[in-house]
């Protein structure tokens, strides 16, 4: 079969938003904002997260599902969706097309925000300075060692970890291949923090990387900082204090026209953008990766977030 090009299937989506079945009448109201939600677990918990905060302000809203994060893009630039979860470190290598995306997320979060803005797409903007006890959810690359009772969850940082490593010549790290391979990737890392870039390493993707700290194969694993299997597996990940990795801050994104024309919108979505921290995605990555139903961890986590900017008494 013939793989239909990715353009026009964004235009038939559109087309079928917004006169198929189940779009609601103009004359009765609003149709429903339109969601990308996934591929991966992470983006389409968020997705229902927005649904729900934006259910709980009377505002309807749908779930269109994408396969892939660059046509969920393409259908936010086309009109065929209204709201989409980007992250700014993606949105910086694939829409900016810039190299070295940066680890600060104030910058990251300040560049994608200019840039798409004058594209009429409207970055949510996340809480920092005075006031913020926990900086905003950044999903970017951590390292993660076994928490308590194991022998090195006293480590907090990189550094702290890479003076470990110093003294600890036999001391493993489980790294996906392809981040070793690239030169901006282990090697890159590992001279940032002063360690020597020959060291002893097991091949390991993400989830065994896991495994392989857990099972005491190795002292560190690299996985994202809000790792759900990491954090149901006891292990903590550790802060990136000189910021090597990109931050990959998740936020909403909306179409400025709908910003403009649909009421309370941007005030809905807020609390997502403003109140989410690391350890919040973390724990309800967790509960997704323990077998709970992603509409129930989305509840929850719509909930929190509400009560965290003063809504839980403001239902719609």
């Amino acid at each position: 079969m013939v793989a239909m090009p990715r353009v026009l299937i964004l235009l038939l989506l559109l087309t079928a938003c917004s006169t198929g079945a189940g779009a609601a009448d103009p004359a009765e109201g609003d149709p429903p904002l339109r969601i990308a939600a996934g591929p991966d677990a992470e983006t389409l918990l968020l997705a229902h997260v927005m649904q729900r905060l934006l259910d709980v302000e009377g505002l309807a809203a749908e779930l269109v599902p994408f396969s892939g994060s660059d046509d969920s893009r393409q259908a936010l630039e086309l009109g065929a969706v209204d709201v989409r979860l980007g992250y700014t470190g993606e949105a910086w290598l694939e829409t900016l097309g810039r190299p070295d995306p940066p680890g600060d997320p104030r910058e990251s979060v300040a560049q994608v925000h200019a840039h798409d803005l004058d594209d009429g797409i409207v970055w949510l903007r996340p809480r920092f300075g005075e006031g913020v006890t926990e900086p905003p959810a950044n999903a970017t690359f951590a390292f993660a060692v076994m928490g308590p009772p194991g022998a090195d969850a006293d480590l907090r940082t990189v550094s702290e970890l890479a003076t470990r490593l110093s003294e600890q010549a036999d001391a493993r790290m489980c790294v996906d291949p392809e981040f070793v391979a690239r030169s901006d990737g282990l090697r890159a890392v590992l001279e940032a923090y002063s360690v020597r870039s020959d060291r002893d390493f097991l091949a390991a993707a993400p989830e065994d990387a896991v495994v392989g700290v857990a099972a005491g194969d190795c002292l560190a694993g690299l996985t994202t900082a809000t790792d759900g299997l990491a954090w149901r597996s006891g292990l903590q990940t550790l802060e990136d204090d000189l910021q090597v990795f990109p931050a990959f801050v998740p936020l909403p994104q909306v179409r400025l026209e709908v910003v403009e024309e649909r009421a309370g919108t941007r005030r809905a979505l807020a609390p997502l953008s403003s109140e989410l921290t690391t350890s919040l995605l973390a724990q309800a990555n967790a509960a997704v990766a323990g077998g709970e139903t992603v509409g129930d961890v989305a509840e929850e986590l719509a909930t929190e977030l509400r009560r965290r900017a003063g809504r839980e008494d403001d239902e719609g």
